[in-house]
């Protein structure tokens, strides 16, 4: 289901209650295996930076998915109004980021990491309530529904990072340096 793959893959930026994103895609170029004896791969992480109409494609289809009321539409667009602009917020941070990174030491790459992870925990925040609001606002029907989207997000997301890190040890296996005796 489309749904299903969309909204865990929205959530990185978007929902508190659901997992960091599935089907991410890599922010930077793809490491290249490393030759054997060499140092490992690079290990600069930047997260997953949704495009625009990702973002618009979720917020339609969490709104239809959840089954958004003409009288919580009130409640249903600021909380759509946060989720563009914490996106907006994520990629102007990504940007930033990976305009720096080539010429950033590993401290200022991890610092750098270190604030990109802590904007988005405080738009998370906003985000969670927002919704808290929305939440409130559902039906009994839609409660157990929300919750069980963001339950069911979070599995597939969990499966999907396991596959994908599974993929990607078998695709460029690493070999660590030996160590200095």
């Amino acid at each position: 289901m489309m749904f299903r793959r969309l909204l865990p893959a929205a959530a990185f930026v978007l929902l508190p209650a659901m997992a960091m994103a599935a089907d991410p895609q890599p922010a930077t170029a793809p490491a290249q295996a490393a030759p054997q004896g060499s140092a490992t791969t690079s290990l600069a992480h930047t997260p997953h930076d949704p495009a625009p109409e990702q973002v618009d494609a979720h917020i339609t289809a969490l709104h239809d998915e959840l089954g958004i009321t003409k009288k919580q539409e009130a409640l249903w667009t600021p909380f759509a109004q946060t989720m563009r602009d914490n996106a907006q917020r994520l990629h102007d941070a990504i940007e930033s980021r990976r305009e720096k990174l080539a010429s950033m030491n590993a401290v200022e790459n991890m610092q750098s990491y270190a604030e990109l992870t802590v904007e988005r925990a405080h738009d998370m925040q906003t985000l969670n309530s927002s919704f808290a609001t929305l939440y409130e606002s559902f039906s009994k029907k839609q409660r157990k529904h929300a919750d069980t989207l963001f339950r069911e997000g979070d599995a597939e997301h969990a499966q999907h990072r396991q596959a994908q890190q599974g993929e990607t040890a078998t695709a460029a296996p690493a070999t660590a340096a030996a160590p200095a005796q």
